[in-house]
C-alpha cells in the first residue's frame, strides 16, 4: 500500500490519498464508490449494499466485502465501520506516518510540564531543599516548627517549578502534514498537481471528467450526483430510483 517519498517524486496510491484527505472513513467511501461505478456493487437509496461481483482487487476491498457477510448484502455502515480498526487501515496510517505525510493524533490535546532532570535526581534534591529551608528558618529566623514546615514546603514547591519546563500541547487528531495541503487544495480546485507528486492509479471515473483522485481527496460530492451522495450520507432525495447507478 506504500509509495515513494512525497517530496522527491512522491507517489501516492488512491487509498493513501483518501486517508490523508479524510481518514479511514474516506478510504472506505472511495473504495465503495469505485466498486459502485465499476458495477461491482449496488447501493440503493436507503444505503443498502448488494455485492454483484465479490472479487476484491486489494486488501481494502477485501475488508469491505467481508463485512457484508456471506449474503453479500447489508447496510453500508457495516463495511465502513469494519475498515477503521482493520489491519489495512493501520498499515496505511503507519506508512503515512513513517513518510512524514500524516502528523498529530498521538497524545492529549493539552500541554503540561516535564522534568528537566531525571526523577532520581529531582526527588532527593527537593528533600534536601525542604530540610535545609526548615533548619534555616528555625536557626536564623527563629521560626516556630509549624512555620518552618510551611516554609520548607513552599521552598520545595518553588524548586519543583524551577526544575520543570512547559511542554507544548500535542494535536489530538491526525492530520495531513503541511506540505501535503497544497496537493489536496490543487485536487479540490481542479488544478495541476504540485511538483513532486504522482498518482499512478489516477484515471477519469466512468461518470465523466471527475478523476478517482478528486473523489478520494474531496469525497463523493465531487461527482455532483445528489442521489448517490444522499445514499452515502444517509440523506433523503426526491424521485430517487431504487438503485443508484
Amino acid at each position: 500500500m506504500g509509495g515513494g517519498r512525497a517530496r522527491r517524486g512522491g507517489e501516492l496510491t488512491l487509498h493513501e490519498l483518501a486517508y490523508l484527505a479524510g481518514g479511514p472513513w474516506r478510504v472506505a467511501e472511495t473504495a465503495l464508490v469505485r466498486m459502485l461505478l465499476t458495477a461491482r456493487v449496488e447501493i440503493d437509496r436507503h444505503g443498502m449494499v448488494r455485492v454483484v461481483r465479490p472479487r476484491p482487487r486489494d486488501e481494502v476491498e477485501a475488508v469491505l466485502l467481508a463485512a457484508l457477510g456471506p449474503s453479500g448484502t447489508g447496510w453500508l455502515g457495516a463495511p465502513r465501520a469494519a475498515f477503521g480498526p482493520s489491519a489495512p487501515a493501520r498499515e496505511l496510517e503507519a506508512g503515512l506516518r513513517r513518510r512524514g505525510l500524516l502528523v498529530g493524533g498521538d497524545g492529549p490535546s493539552t500541554g503540561g510540564r516535564s522534568l528537566r532532570l531525571p526523577t532520581a535526581v529531582v526527588v532527593p534534591l527537593l528533600i534536601v531543599v525542604a530540610i535545609a529551608t526548615a533548619r534555616l528558618s528555625v536557626a536564623v529566623l527563629g521560626a516556630e516548627p509549624g512555620a518552618a514546615v510551611v516554609a520548607a514546603g513552599l521552598a520545595a514547591l518553588l524548586a519543583a517549578v524551577a526544575l520543570t519546563r512547559r511542554t507544548p500541547p500535542s494535536e489530538p487528531y491526525a492530520r495531513p502534514a503541511d506540505h501535503v495541503l497544497p496537493l489536496l487544495a490543487a485536487l479540490g480546485a481542479g488544478e495541476p498537481l504540485p511538483p513532486g507528486w504522482c498518482l499512478p492509479e489516477d484515471a477519469p471515473a466512468p461518470t465523466g471528467r471527475t478523476t478517482w483522485a478528486v473523489l478520494a481527496a474531496t469525497g463523493v460530492e465531487a461527482l455532483h450526483r445528489p442521489r448517490l451522495t444522499a445514499a452515502l450520507r444517509g440523506g433523503h432525495a426526491t424521485r430517487t430510483p431504487r438503485r443508484v447507478r
